[in-house]
């Protein structure tokens, strides 16, 4: 921004107002402080619990809030600098994207406490595929925000890179329901196993529903190493914590699609409001929701191996990963 863009009392060119409104000072410090915190507590609960894929995603995810709460803050005072603004819209859109890489990681072990057998899949390809499709869609949110960037700064059309921008959120939303449509597969196979060979007054058709043979219905429930967690109330306080907090995030990548789609001078785009409740709130909450249901912490001392279809204790091996 040139100096003629200032005028003589200080005030900015609402010309050249990038956001088509000034960002709210005090909501957006407020969400600065919010992430800042919860940034702070995800890094530290990581390294107590030594946390490698999830605390990883989650300290990047985290500081990318921040770091895009920081560029509104500037804003609030003068939304006319577009560094400030590229930092922000950057930021904000990449960091939900690491979030679900890291819940994409926990499927694998919570499919190995609660019983292989009930999956569809060994327990690392879910992560092998999740994560691989969230990379792609990471990719094209960040080359289509770059070329938007580009474009912007040279007063060019910014559609491509919008349009690549809305791909990848895209991509990502189609990811999460398949991530969401398989815990739930995961979830009903398994209960419904478990209520039919329980009955002793129906004796089922095994390949009409799919059972396992006798001789592995003792794996349906998983392995008894991990009883303990099952059993517990707060490993199911977790996984519902965790769903709730997925849910969030979807919500939020489904306004962010139709606010870049409707355009950036659109009224999804250029309205406070809905970015407020739709956005910063959705993962500021989903964000938070993991810090009390911390997954390290639910899960106590057991260690699950990196294996594709073995876990292992911690008193068996120190190097292995936790959740």
């Amino acid at each position: 921004m040139s100096s003629s863009d200032i005028s003589v009392n200080g005030t900015y060119n609402e010309d050249h107002n990038v956001y088509g409104y000034t960002p709210l000072r005090g909501p957006n410090l407020a969400a600065l402080i919010v992430f800042a915190i919860a940034w702070a507590g995800h890094t530290g609960l990581a390294v107590f619990y030594r946390q490698i894929w999830f605390g990883t995603c989650l300290f990047i995810a985290v500081g990318l809030e921040t770091a895009g709460y920081i560029g509104r803050f500037l804003s609030s005072s003068d939304p006319t600098i577009l560094d400030d603004f590229l930092v922000q819209i950057i930021c904000l859109t990449l960091g939900p994207a690491f979030f679900m890489a890291g819940t994409y990681y926990l499927l694998a072990e919570i499919v190995v406490v609660w019983g292989v057998e009930n999956s569809r899949f060994k327990p690392w390809t879910y992560s092998k595929i999740f994560v691989s499709l969230d990379l792609v869609s990471i990719v094209l949110q960040a080359c289509g925000g770059g070329m938007a960037a580009t474009a912007l700064v040279k007063n060019k059309n910014v559609d491509t890179g919008t349009h690549i921008m809305v791909a990848g959120l895209a991509f990502q939303v189609l990811a999460t329901t398949l991530f969401m449509g398989l815990c739930f597969d995961f979830y009903w196979t398994r209960r419904k196993r478990l209520a039919l060979g329980s009955s002793s007054s129906y004796v089922p058709n095994l390949q009409e529903i799919d059972m396992p043979a006798a001789s592995d219905m003792a794996n349906v429930e998983g392995p008894e190493e991990y009883a303990h967690i099952r059993k517990s109330k707060k490993a199911k306080l977790f996984l519902l914590a965790l769903g709730v907090s997925i849910i969030f995030v979807y919500v939020r990548s489904v306004y962010r699609v139709a606010e870049l789609s409707v355009g950036w001078t659109g009224y999804l785009m250029t309205e406070e409001g809905y970015f407020l409740v739709l956005d910063s709130l959705m993962i500021a909450i989903a964000v938070w929701i993991l810090l009390p249901f911390y997954p390290g912490f639910f899960l106590g001392n057991v260690q699950l191996s990196t294996e594709p279809t073995t876990a292992k204790s911690s008193s068996a091996s120190g190097e292995d990963e936790k959740v």
